[in-house]
C-alpha cells in the first residue's frame, strides 16, 4: 500500500485487512519501514526526566516523521510530558502540526476530550507499562474471565470516548480476537495473536537490539547487536592500525600529503629564516 491511509480508511479496512506497524527509534528504521510499505509507524519520546528506552529526541521525531511520509504515524509521550488535560492538547496539536495522525493516549477521560478537539488518539489496553505496578509487574492481562471481560469493558470505554485505535498489549489470543470482533474501533496487537486488525511490533525486537528483558511476543528477525559488535571490534582494530602506523613513521604517507612546489618551497624558506 503505497498511498498514505487515513483514519477512515481504517475503519473501513478493520476485518477485511490486516495492517502492519513498527515502533521505530531513528530514520533509518523509519526509512526501512516506508521502503517496505509498512502502513502504520509509531514513535516515542523519552521521559522528563529519564529515557530508559533510548527514545529519539524531539529533532530526530521529526526526522523520522520526514523518513516514512507514507506511514500513518502515532506519536507516544509518557506522561510527565502532558501530565494535565491542557498539556495534552497542547503537545497533541503540536505533533498534528509537525504532521503527525495519531497521539498516543491510555488516559481515558484525556482522550475524549482530546476526540471532541478533532485529535485521532490511540488508546491502551491489557499490559500497560505505566501502570504494571497495579498488575503485579510485566504479565498477561486477561488470562481469568473477569479480568478478560475488564479488558473488553476497557475498549468500550475507549471506544466510546472516540479513540481511532486501541493498543492490546499481552492479551490471550482468543480474547483478543473475541473481542476485535465485538468492537468498531481498530485494535492494535502486541503480543495479542492474529486476531486483531493490526500487527504491531517494535524495530529494536525485529532488528535484535533489544537490552534488557526480550518480552515473549517479540520476534527478531536480524541481530543487529551482534553486528555492532563486530563492527566495535574493527573500530579498535582501525584506531589501533592507525596508532601502530604513526609509531612506524607509516603515517602519513605521500598520498595523505599536500607538496608545494621546489622554486616556491626554497623562497619560503629563505623568507622564513630572514624573520629570526
Amino acid at each position: 500500500m503505497t498511498k498514505k491511509i487515513t483514519v477512515k480508511d481504517l475503519k473501513s479496512l478493520k476485518g477485511k485487512k490486516q495492517l502492519t506497524l513498527i515502533l521505530v527509534k531513528n530514520k533509518e528504521e523509519a526509512l526501512a519501514a516506508d521502503q517496505v510499505g509498512i502502513e502504520m509507524v509509531g514513535t516515542g519520546a523519552g521521559g522528563k526526566y529519564n529515557n530508559p528506552h533510548d527514545h529519539a529526541s524531539f529533532e530526530e521525531v521529526l526526522n523520522i516523521r520526514k523518513a516514512a511520509p507514507n506511514a500513518f504515524m502515532h506519536y507516544g509521550a509518557p506522561d510527565t510530558l502532558w501530565p494535565t488535560l491542557d498539556e495534552a492538547k497542547k503537545l497533541a496539536f503540536k505533533m498534528l502540526e509537525h504532521d503527525f495522525d495519531m497521539f498516543y493516549c491510555h488516559r481515558i477521560e484525556i482522550l475524549k476530550s482530546l476526540y471532541e478537539e478533532g485529535i485521532p488518539c490511540l488508546g491502551h489496553v491489557g499490559l500497560i507499562p505505566q501502570r504494571t505496578t497495579w498488575t503485579g509487574g510485566f504479565k498477561a492481562v486477561g488470562k481469568n474471565s473477569d479480568d478478560a471481560l475488564k479488558v473488553y469493558e476497557d475498549c468500550l470505554r475507549f471506544q466510546d470516548a472516540g479513540a481511532v485505535a486501541i493498543e492490546m498489549e499481552c492479551v490471550p489470543h482468543q480474547v483478543a480476537s473475541a473481542i476485535s470482533k465485538k468492537i468498531d474501533t481498530t485494535i492494535l496487537s502486541l503480543g495479542s495473536g492474529s486476531g486483531c486488525d493490526v500487527q504491531y511490533l517494535f524495530a529494536c525486537d525485529i532488528l535484535g537490539t533489544t537490552t534488557g528483558h526480550v518480552p515473549r511476543h517479540a520476534k527478531s528477525y536480524r541481530n543487529f547487536s551482534q553486528e555492532f559488535e563486530r563492527l566495535q571490534v574493527e573500530r579498535v582494530n582501525a584506531f589501533q592500525e592507525f596508532y601502530n602506523d604513526v609509531q612506524e613513521g607509516i603515517f602519513p604517507d605521500k598520498k595523505n600529503i599536500v607538496e608545494i612546489d621546489e622554486k616556491e618551497l626554497d623562497t619560503f624558506l629563505n623568507n622564513l629564516e630572514k624573520k629570526f
